[in-house]
């Protein structure tokens, strides 16, 4: 089966499941990201709180296409193809038929997803489903640990797709997932907790996973404060997710996922 990441950002996809990717990729399994939220805004009509997080960044001219350029880079070395589509970050989109932003503020950014975005979340999971091949891909989608609205979009599409039949394994959102508190928050959105899967790493999957995060250059000051903070905080998280013993990555599958009023299922 081929494997599909949907990763919401341009970097999440690599910066959780790095490893694994790359271990696919030599085995020639020819794994593919799908980076959902990778659209280009119209950078006239920013609302104040998307214009201060630009300013934060550096004021780049184009803060989409530099990180489209740099997720093009570190997925191909990390052996995976890519796609980015055009639905928009989260913090640069607004309410159906006018333009009062739907996330104007850090807070809004991890809190709940507005029901705005549930006719989205549907127009999302059809178009995937219209393009993957149900009974030849096996899906990896983010557990949505740190409860960033978009990783909780992308959670809700997968966890949709899972209920026609697809193939789906989540994924732990790292660097969330160092934050075992955050990790408790997210399994306790199941009504039934999904069951891990470690992934043992080889020394080139780990170091490849470590390289290809640092290609994100506009993103590094803010993970991880500097590049040489990466190296260590990977290999440390995924040593710890191998007892000490090896380098690891968790997968969860299975389990029972409550969406609000209603519940997701899936085979245990």
């Amino acid at each position: 089966m081929r494997p599909i990441y949907l990763s919401p950002h341009l970097d999440d996809a690599a910066l959780s499941c790095g490893g694994l990717i790359h271990q696919q990729a030599q085995r020639g399994e020819r794994p593919l990201v799908i980076t959902c939220f990778a659209g280009v805004p119209d950078y006239d009509r920013l609302s104040p709180f998307a214009a201060e997080q630009h300013r934060r960044w550096g004021q780049p001219i184009d803060p989409v296409e530099r990180r489209r350029c740099e997720d093009a880079a570190a997925l191909s070395y990390l052996g995976a193809e890519y796609q980015h589509w055009d639905y928009t970050d989260c913090i640069y989109r607004s309410s159906p038929g006018s333009s009062a932003p739907l996330y104007a503020s850090e807070e809004a950014l991890f809190g709940p997803l507005r029901p705005e975005e549930q006719a989205q979340i549907a127009e999302l999971t059809t178009r995937l489903a219209t393009c993957l091949v149900k009974k030849a891909t096996q899906i990896y989608a983010p557990l949505a640990v740190g409860h960033h609205v978009d990783h909780q979009f992308v959670l809700q599409a997968a966890a949709q797709l899972r209920e026609q039949g697809f193939q789906v394994q989540f994924y732990e959102d790292y660097p969330y997932a160092e934050d075992a508190q955050k990790l408790a928050a997210a399994l306790r959105a199941w009504a039934l907790s999904p069951t891990p899967q470690w992934v043992t790493l080889g020394e080139q999957d780990v170091q490849a996973r470590i390289s290809a995060i640092c290609l994100y250059r506009s993103q590094l000051e803010a993970l991880f404060a500097s590049e040489s903070a990466v190296a260590e905080r990977v290999l440390a998280y995924a040593r710890a997710l191998g007892d000490g013993q090896c380098a690891a990555e968790r997968y969860w599958q299975g389990g029972t996922l409550s969406l609000g009023a209603g519940v997701l299922r899936g085979s245990v």
